[in-house]
């Protein structure tokens, strides 16, 4: 976690809060990231990385988390986009492009994905737009890499 410059820490508390306020109940992995880092942004340069399926690169905007800045704040994302997104998941996340990070909390699709919501990706339609990037939120943490 150490390539996100965060917005801050969350206590348990506001976690569990913000868990009953959208219905989901959020991974471990992504709860710790939420009390040490509270969201973010990359600290240097751009992190990226390329989606398995799709062999494209993307971007790293923001990770979001608690925020007065509804740009960055979790709850204004899911309002915005609660009745297009599948059941038990939040938009976590902005890329630097047009599309957006995806955590499914629970099931069989449990994981990270890229929302090509602006279908800037070749290939991408209405249809195929969703791309799984990793099956667990620290996974996809992992996974970004300083772009070079």
């Amino acid at each position: 976690m150490h390539k996100i410059k965060g917005f801050g820490t969350l206590s348990m508390q506001e976690i569990t809060r913000l868990e009953k306020g959208l219905y989901l109940n959020f991974p471990e992995d992504y709860k710790q990231f939420l009390m040490n880092k509270n969201g973010g942004v990359p600290e240097e340069n751009y992190l990226s990385m390329v989606i398995p399926s799709h062999g494209e690169e993307i971007v790293l905007g923001a990770l979001l988390g608690i925020n007065e800045n509804d740009n960055f704040d979790l709850e204004s994302w899911y309002k915005e986009y609660s009745d297009e997104l599948m059941e038990s998941s939040l938009i976590i996340g902005t890329e630097y492009g047009s599309g957006l990070f995806v955590l499914i909390c629970e099931g069989n699709q449990e994981g990270v994905y890229f929302w090509d919501n602006g279908q800037g990706l070749e290939g991408s339609s209405d249809e195929e737009n969703v791309y799984k990037l990793a099956t667990s939120f620290s996974a996809f943490v992992s996974g970004l890499e300083l772009e070079k």
